[in-house]
């Protein structure tokens, strides 16, 4: 018996082929191609601003590379909450490289608007995203300008502080 394919129904041996390269290519993509993500620790937050309006403040975050590459960091997607509300969506460009084996300082900047703000002095928010990164080398570049592969890892953050009064 001669297996024959049409071009709907192609012979069985040029599927299992398809598979077992689509296989191999996912197996490379979600090995990150043998790189760890950074890791990403909250360090502090600072106000930068009060106007009737809203509050501004910047978030630090310290940024570890625990690889023997340098890491690039791309952007950080994120979105600060109060009592429960999404205040604030925000993107932002890193365009940076991690040394490897190094600890680097970041921030990024949150705009609260006073209408969020209950009637009591403290404020409590969190802050919760990701963080897109890319290794070192031909092939991690390739599989992120094709879209194909996007690392990232988690960012988060909550604090509390003393609303200021507007200036």
């Amino acid at each position: 018996m001669v297996l024959r394919g049409t071009r709907k129904n192609p012979p069985l041996c040029y599927s299992e082929q398809m598979i077992k390269t689509i296989l191999l290519f996912v197996s490379f993509a979600l090995s990150g191609c043998g790189v760890r993500a950074p890791i990403a620790q909250y360090h502090a937050s600072q106000l930068t601003a009060s106007t009737p309006d809203a509050i501004s403040l910047v978030v630090e975050f310290n940024i570890s590379n625990t690889n023997d590459e340098p890491i690039h960091l791309l952007q950080y997607k994120y979105l600060v909450t109060v009592n429960n509300s999404t205040v604030y969506h925000g993107l932002a460009q890193s365009q940076r490289t991690l040394p490897r084996w190094s600890t680097v300082a970041a921030t990024i900047p949150v705009v609260i608007p006073r209408e969020y703000l209950l009637a009591t002095n403290d404020l409590s928010w969190r802050l919760s995203g990701s963080l897109e990164y890319v290794s070192s080398g031909a092939l991690a570049e390739t599989l992120l300008d094709s879209r194909l592969w996007k690392p990232s890892t988690s960012i988060g953050a909550s604090d509390s502080f003393v609303i200021p009064p507007a200036e």
